[in-house]
């Protein structure tokens, strides 16, 4: 397997969540100690509001590029050893973590948050039980809708490959939702739209598609060569 990393995308990113998160710190320790003095109290309420959000910007930073090891680096270990039929492609636009190959292109979402992970089909929501309340509120760690963000990024990789003119099939590409988490598990009666699994199913879940209907090495070549590997460092 080939791996590309635009390390200055990823670098730049990795110093503004810490400057962003040095940044909230300070703010909600002016906005506590300022809540001492009378005359202040408004301007603390202010800065404690401000610290609170910055945090949660930070939090999300800092889980999306501060982590260590990095996702880039939790992905190649896992994925080691597939053939060089496979190239990743780690923060280029449109999405962070790309896999393309024969068995088709892989969009990798990388998610950290704990619990047991459902899906509920009669009200069309996740589910996260056994996850912490306080790590809920305070940590980020509410799972929102990862489907949403999977076909939004669909779109994006499918608009992505006609502008560089790759005439990718449209039934190859695969959002893959992957919970990284050593808290987390996957409800195995949940019925999910798109691939939902643990790091350590990963490999497996490519081989999956590499054993259906595969693209040929040539096509393949063909995509690799028209991908803007001169943007990555």
């Amino acid at each position: 397997m080939y791996i590309y990393t635009n390390e200055r995308k990823l670098n730049s990113n990795r110093k503004k969540s810490k400057y962003i998160t040095a940044i909230s710190f300070a703010i909600l320790i002016a906005g506590a100690v300022a809540a001492f003095s009378p005359q202040y109290f408004t301007w603390s309420f202010i800065a404690l509001i401000a610290g609170v959000i910055l945090s949660q910007i930070s939090i999300s930073m800092t889980t999306r590029w501060g982590r260590e090891p990095s996702n880039n680096n939790i992905f190649n270990v896992k994925l080691k050893g597939l053939s060089d039929n496979f190239s990743i492609y780690h923060y280029m636009d449109p999405v962070d973590h790309l896999l393309v190959g024969t068995a088709g292109a892989f969009i990798l979402m990388p998610y950290f948050q704990g619990g047991v992970i459902g899906y509920d089909e009669k009200k069309q929501r996740w589910t996260q039980k056994k996850a912490s309340m306080f790590m809920k509120i305070f940590g980020q760690e509410s799972l929102g809708r990862p489907d949403l963000d999977a076909e939004a990024n669909l779109e994006a990789v499918k608009k992505y490959f006609i502008s560089r003119g790759i005439d990718f099939p449209e039934d190859k590409i695969h959002p893959i939702l992957v919970f990284l988490g050593p808290k987390s598990s996957i409800d195995p009666n949940a019925n999910f739209k798109y691939d939902t699994i643990m790091l350590d199913k990963l490999k497996d879940t490519i081989r999956k598609y590499a054993k259906e209907d595969r693209l040929s090495p040539e096509f393949i070549d063909e995509v690799t060569d028209k991908l803007p590997l001169d943007d990555i460092e």
